[in-house]
């Protein structure tokens, strides 16, 4: 019994040691008012620490792009958010703009927002919660073309835990049996 729970709690470290989260935002005109609006979108993203990697493209536009944002928090459309990080040249410069299709694709760093009072430890929570997306502008629609929120995916390592969480259980069930018995 020793050597199993050496084992659960060696596994369990290991599965809980990454420490990377991974998003994904798949982005459509229906969730920026829909209409007109053409194009799709698809982008993943990964925490590490406050660091964020973002790689996608969108394509279709029903215009040339011009912007490209994180924005939140915000509920889902209607709803709308502040820019939190810009993508743009003048901003952190991860986007190519200038055609119906294009790509955002960088790392950068998560800061305090709002002269200090949107703090890192309050992004992390929103962008968990799901109340960010990312937007594509276009000429055709300068407020937004395409929109994405931005989703949790789970973690390899919380299904390694819930089957641990599984198996033990399964165990603990088979002793009391046998004691049973």
């Amino acid at each position: 019994m020793k050597v199993f729970l050496a084992l659960i709690t060696t596994l369990t470290a290991l599965a809980t040691a990454q420490a990377q989260f991974s998003f994904t935002a798949n982005c459509t005109p229906a969730q920026d008012g829909g209409g007109a609006r053409t194009g799709t979108g698809a982008f993943t993203l990964t925490l590490s620490g406050s660091t964020m990697t973002i790689n996608g493209n969108f394509s279709g536009l029903s215009g040339n792009s011009t912007a490209a944002h994180i924005h939140g928090p915000s509920a889902a459309f209607p709803a709308s958010g502040s820019v939190i990080y810009d993508f743009t040249p003048g901003g952190l410069n991860l986007a190519t703009l200038g055609s119906p299709a294009g790509t955002i694709n960088g790392t950068f760093e998560l800061i305090p927002k709002v002269n200090g009072t949107y703090s890192v430890a309050q992004q992390m929570a929103d962008l968990n919660a799901g109340l960010w997306y990312v937007n594509v502008h276009s000429t055709t629609f300068g407020g937004g073309e395409i929109r994405g929120v931005i989703q949790p995916v789970p973690e390899p390592s919380t299904w390694v835990l819930a089957s641990l969480g599984v198996v033990g259980l399964v165990l603990l069930g088979l002793r009391r049996q046998r004691q049973a018995a």
